[in-house]
């Protein structure tokens, strides 16, 4: 069995929460102490793509480091586990699933928001309204405006 197998073997025998916690908690940091350091240029390239909210292109990106955006991905991917541009996406959507709640917010004020869906696809970076439909059926099950009804998001009250 794999390191990991083991560890959901250890922690299953453990006989609390905290013993759980200490036993993984030591766990990760051994892996991580194993591991090589990160190239500098992966680390640019994350922060850059986390810094932009997934705005950057994978093309600029790969341009900024002097890398081809082949060489980039496999890379990148190799580290990460994800290519950057699926990166870049999920960073976009977490911008945007996480201002659902200040547009329900904003909506419930005296002052509503008056932007529309496009006005704020184009404000989360996405292309277009249907681009933005099409991210959140992907990554959350629903369209944003089935997430901002009553009592479907986190941040709802209702």
């Amino acid at each position: 069995a794999g390191w990991l197998a083991r560890l959901r073997d250890e922690l299953a025998g453990d006989p609390g929460w905290p013993e759980r916690f200490a036993r993984l908690d030591a766990a990760l940091a051994a892996r991580l102490a194993s591991t090589a350091p990160l190239d500098p240029h992966l680390l640019a390239a994350w922060r850059r793509l986390d810094g932009s909210g997934g705005a950057v292109g994978v093309a600029a990106l790969a341009g900024e480091l002097g890398w081809s955006r082949r060489h980039l991905s496999v890379r990148f991917r190799r580290e990460f586990g994800l290519p950057p541009k699926t990166v870049a996406r999920l960073l976009r959507f977490e911008r945007a699933y996480a201002s659902l709640g200040r547009t329900l917010l904003t909506a419930d004020a005296a002052v509503p928001d008056q932007a529309g869906w496009a006005e704020r696809a184009a404000r989360w970076g996405y292309y277009d309204q249907s681009h933005l439909i099409r991210e959140f059926r992907e990554f959350a099950g629903a369209t944003p405006a089935a997430l901002t009804a009553p009592g479907s998001h986190s941040s709802n009250p209702a």
